[in-house]
Parts: structure tokens; C-alpha cells; sequence
């Protein structure tokens, strides 16, 4: 729509986000004689009706007098709420507009941008968003200089970058130009783990477990007394991720750009979230009257972790259920509802009690078990069947011994020759399939997986003798495809189903060695 000007009247172009969905918003400018009153209706929030007094000195501070007049701005749709700083510089554009301060030499596009009282333009939230659709909408958009990192992600938009309230002005008048600078390329990402693989002792099937994981998208619990590398563990698995698509960081950092975190992925580096017990469920699966994204969705592409996951409150526990199954979380309050993605790769740790040495024979006795036997049901229950179902891998971590920490005579391996092994594995799954096996539906896995007859036969084991549920039968089938993918292997056999579900804590070793498989 093409900016109007009318008699002591003007109209902005602009845009609202709701979640990652942008809105078209008018910014309607009205300059009357009367009472000198700064007036703006349309539902704003409290940093949109603070923009009076950043828009007034921003104008007074870039050259300009603010009208000693009735000044009214209507953002319209008037029942879609408006939040943010966003419409400081088209509130400040319309304003010199509507007051005859300046004309327009060309048409208007549409503009963003948060004023500080110099006339400075500040970075804003939502931005990456906002672009976005300007982009699909093949429209022109004036954007604070701060927020082009983020947008570089972007193709085919026709951004203007802005500095300062004064430069836009130059823009409109015709006396300047808002030239799009030269932004570097994203470059391929390396991680850069903060925890290497090969600084961790030991644990060499918590190690293993992490790289299934990795390569097929499966959520991890990993169980163990205090002090066994559980959280090293998780820290480091980030770092043997495949590098992010750029589908992928588009969505990420989108979901970082909406609550105004995206400064902190440049590198475009898959997230790591590891939030606190105590959290709020809010914080955890997204909320607030603004319909903020919570950890959940701002793990997307990434990894979300839980350290000591029965401390976590319950309702935040099983509210996570949904968004594991699905891959997206819907979050609905009074004031409307929205969609994020959150394909997050959950890990968890926890304690087998809460003293932390239940189950564990060690010699120091300040490291032997005081709970009483119904305090460790209490403290295991808080953990549901319904949510423990959906982990594809639980295992028990061992304690290491002081004389284990010499023993071993190689190497450790790194997590750059685990990445390898990992992105190699995911690109098999992409091509056979286009997804991580993970996320692959029972009706993909019954199209891709046929087993033999001794893969059956152990199959039906667990579902007859050990109560294996069909979840747990389709999670057992992903987790065998990925054992195979990384084995090289094109088919599933029976060592694949058998490590598949001693990984999946549904059978042990003694299980399968008891003579009642095969």
C-alpha cells in the first residue's frame, strides 16, 4: 500500500510480529490545532506509549520542532496488540510528515526502528521476522544499521539501513541514499565445543550414547551418581552436532531475533540451553502477554538440557511431552496464541536418589546411600512413564575409579573425529529419507525398515516378555536404523535391534545373554 499524505495527516507503513508472524500495521499520523497532547491509540503496550517522549526529544534533538498541537497516532488494526520500540521511527517520520516539517520527494517504504533520545536508531526485536516478510511481500523496508548482522541470513530483500532519525530524513527529502553495505558471509560453522570428548575419561557408553543421539535426533537421560561426567557429557554433545542447514539458522535465529538474543548467534551456532531447576514454566515453554518463545523453542536446532531433571517442577516436566512428540509448541493466553518450532534435542541427567549413590557399591562410606527405600520411589516418581517414554536413551553411568583414570593406554576420541562419523550418518538419513531418523513418523519406519527373521523374533520378545509399547517399539526401530547408519550398514539385523534396546533401557545384557533370544 502506498503511503498517504493528506491535509495535516499521514500514514506510515510498518509491521506488527505476533510469535514469527508479521502483520501489516498502519501508522496513522493526525495533527490538529488545540491543547499541545501527544496521543497514541491502538492498543499499544507500555514501551509503545513510552515512544512519546523518545519520538519527541529524538525530533527536537535532529533539528525539528514538535508541533505545539493536538498530535494523535492510531496504529491500526486497532484489536491487534502492539508491543515493543519498533514504531518509534515511523511515529517520529509521520510526525514531520503530518505537521508540513518536511515533504516527501519519493514513496515511502516501510520502516522500523527504535529511537533513542539523541535521534539515534536503535536495534529492535523481531526484526529478522519483519524482513522476512517484506522479503515474501517483495517490499523495501528501512532497518536499524545494529540489526543487519542477523539479517544477512536473509535473500532477495531490499533492506535500508539507517543510522539516526536525521539520515532517514535525508532519505525522504531526496538528498541522500541508504546504501546497503557489504555484509560478510555466514561461514560454515565449526563448533568449537567448550567440552572436547577426548577431555572426559572414561564412560565409554555414555560417549557412545551421545553420538547415537547425535546422529539420529534421539533424546538422552543419562542416570549416575554425582561427580560421573554426566553435565561434561551434555556440554560436549553440542559440539559433535552436523553443522546447521540454512533453513535451520534461519528458523534459530529468528526465534533468538523475536525476544532479542539474536546478537548472540552470529556464528549461527546450534544453541546449547541449559536452564535452572527452578525456572518458571513460563521461562521454560514460552508465555508472557507478548507470547515470548521459552527454552524449549530457543533450543530449536540445538540442544536443551535438564541437569538434575527430578528437581524440575512437575507441571513443567509433563508439559514438555507435546513439544518432544511434536517437534512445535503452541503457547495460548488471553491475548491470542502462537506457534514455535522447538525440534530441540532433549538431554536430561539425574541422580538414581536424592543423596545421588543408590544402586552404587563404593568403598568411601560418606558415598554409600542414607535414603530411605520410599524416598527413592518418591524421588523416581516424579519422573511419569509417559515422559520417560518418549527418551529414546537411558543409561546407567559407572563410577569411576581413582585407579581407572590410568589405566587406559590410547587416545580419547575427539569430538571432531565423533562429528565426522555423526555428519556422515545424518547425511545417509537425509538422503534416504530427508529427516533424522528421530523424527521419522511409525508410518515412514514401516516403509523403511524390514527385518529378518531373527530381528522380529527379538522384537516380539520385548513386546510379549518385557512389555515394550508400541512408542516404545517405534523408538527401539529409530534407534536400530541409526545404529546401522553409523555401522555403514543398509540394513537392520538382530545386534542392531539388541543394542538398540539395551540403549533404550528396555532390555539388559542378561536379558538377551539369558538364552530365551534367538
Amino acid at each position: 500500500m502506498t503511503n498517504i499524505l493528506s491535509e495535516k495527516t499521514a500514514t506510515i507503513q510498518s509491521y506488527s510480529f505476533i510469535g514469527l508472524e508479521c502483520v501489516a500495521v498502519e501508522i496513522e499520523v493526525d495533527v490538529s490545532p488545540g491543547l499541545p497532547s501527544f496521543i497514541i491509540v491502538g492498543l499499544p503496550d507500555a514501551a509503545v506509549s513510552e515512544a512519546r517522549d523518545r519520538v519527541r526529544a529524538a525530533i527536537k534533538n535532529s533539528g525539528y520542532s514538535f508541533p505545539a498541537m493536538r498530535v494523535t497516532v492510531n496504529l491500526a488494526p486497532a484489536q491487534i496488540p502492539k508491543a515493543g520500540s519498533l514504531y518509534d521511527l515511523p511515529i517520529a517520520i509521520g510526525i514531520l510528515l503530518a505537521s508540513r516539517a518536511i515533504k516527501a520527494k519519493r514513496e515511502l517504504p516501510r520502516m522500523i526502528g527504535e529511537l533513542a533520545l539523541s535521534g539515534r536508531i536503535r536495534p529492535v526485536r523481531g526484526a529478522l521476522p519483519v524482513a522476512a516478510a517484506a522479503s515474501r511481500n517483495r517490499q523495501a523496508i528501512i532497518v536499524p544499521c545494529d540489526n543487519l548482522p542477523e539479517l544477512k541470513l536473509l535473500e532477495k530483500v531490499h533492506l535500508l539501513p539507517a543510522s539516526s532519525l536525521q539520515q532517514v530524513i535525508g532519505f525522504i527529502l531526496g538528498q541522500t541514499e541508504l546504501n546497503m553495505p557489504e555484509l560478510e558471509q555466514v561461514a560454515e560453522l565449526v563448533q568449537n565445543p567448550a567440552v572436547d570428548f577426548s577431555d572426559i575419561v572414561g564412560q565409554s557408553l555414555a560417549k557412545y550414547a551421545c553420538m547415537v543421539a547425535a546422529a539420529g535426533h534421539h533424546n538422552l537421560l543419562m542416570s549416575g551418581p554425582p561427580g560421573v561426567g554426566k553435565s561434561l557429557l551434555a556440554k560436549a554433545l553440542v559440539g559433535i552436532l552436523p553443522p546447521p542447514s540454512q533453513t535451520e539458522q534461519l528458523e534459530s535465529t529468528m526465534i533468538h531475533s523475536v525476544v532479542g538474543r539474536s546478537q548472540a548467534l552470529l556464528q549461527v551456532r546450534r544453541p546449547y540451553r541449559a536452564p535452572h531447576h527452578s525456572a518458571s514454566p513460563a521461562s521454560i515453554l514460552g508465555g508472557s502477554r507478548q507470547l515470548l518463545p521459552g527454552e524449549v523453542s530457543l533450543a530449536h536446532t540445538g540442544v536443551l538440557f535438564f541437569d538434575e531433571l527430578p528437581e524440575y517442577r512437575r507441571d513443567v516436566i509433563e508439559a514438555l511431552r507435546q513439544p518432544l512428540e511434536d517437534g512445535t509448541i503452541t503457547i495460548t493466553r488471553a491475548v491470542g496464541s502462537v506457534t514455535y518450532p522447538a525440534q530441540c534435542l532433549f538431554v536430561a541427567a539425574a541422580n538414581p536418589c536424592p543423596c545421588g549413590f543408590y544402586g552404587y557399591d563404593l568403598p568411601d562410606r560418606n558415598r554409600q546411600c542414607t535414603c530411605a527405600f520410599v524416598d527413592v520411589q518418591r524421588y523416581n516418581r516424579k519422573l511419569s512413564g509417559p515422559l520417560l517414554d518418549r527418551i529414546d536413551l537411558k543409561i546407567k553411568l559407572p563410577f569411576i575409579r581413582p585407579h581407572e583414570l590410568t589405566v587406559s593406554k590410547s587416545a580419547p576420541e575427539s569430538s571432531e573425529s565423533i562429528r565426522r562419523q555423526v555428519t556422515l550418518a545424518r547425511r545417509v538419513q537425509q538422503e534416504r529419507q530427508g529427516k533424522a531418523n528421530g523424527l521419522l513418523t511409525p508410518k515412514e519406519l514401516k516403509k523403511l525398515i524390514a527385518l529378518d527373521t531373527p530381528a522380529e523374533q527379538l522384537m516380539k520378545l520385548a513386546l510379549d516378555k518385557y512389555g515394550l509399547s508400541m512408542r516404545g517399539y517405534a523408538k527401539t526401530l529409530r534407534l536400530a536404523r541409526t545404529i546401522a547408519d553409523l555401522g555403514g550398514s543398509d540394513d537392520v539385523i538382530q545386534s542392531h535391534i539388541a543394542e538398540a534396546l539395551q540403549l533404550s533401557g528396555a532390555l539388559t545384557a542378561n536379558d538377551l545373554n539369558s538364552g530365551s533370544v534367538g
